[in-house]
C-alpha cells in the first residue's frame, strides 16, 4: 500500500518520413488507425462500438504484434503491420528502442 512496485520500462520508437521525425514516443502510444481498432474490436470482442476497456485491450494486442514484428525487421518494408496499423504518413525508417533487460 505504501510502496508501489516499479513499473516495467516500455519500448519506444522513432518513426521517420523523408528524414523528418514523424513520431517519437512509447510504442504503446503510437497513433493507430480508427478503422483498424474497430475491425479488431469486432474480431476480438464482437464489439463494433468498443468502450474504452475494449479499445485499450485492442491497443495492447496491436502494439504487442507490432513489437514482435519490429524486433525482427530491419526496414519498414519488412514490417507490413507498421503501415497497416499506424495512423501516420508513410514510414521510411524506424528506430526501436528497447529498455535494458527487456525481453520479447
Amino acid at each position: 500500500m505504501f510502496f508501489k512496485p516499479k513499473k516495467k520500462a516500455a519500448p519506444s520508437i522513432r518513426l521517420y518520413n523523408q528524414n523528418a521525425l514523424v513520431y517519437e514516443g512509447l510504442l504503446k502510444d503510437i497513433p493507430l488507425k480508427e478503422s483498424v481498432i474497430l475491425e479488431k474490436s469486432i474480431q476480438f470482442f464482437n464489439d463494433p462500438e468498443p468502450c474504452h476497456i475494449h479499445r485499450s485491450a485492442v491497443r495492447v494486442r496491436l502494439t504487442e504484434e507490432l513489437l514482435r514484428q519490429l524486433a525482427v525487421c530491419d526496414s519498414p518494408k519488412a514490417c507490413p503491420l507498421l503501415e497497416v496499423y499506424s495512423d501516420l504518413p508513410s514510414i521510411e525508417r524506424f528506430e526501436l528502442i528497447l529498455p535494458e533487460n527487456f525481453t520479447i
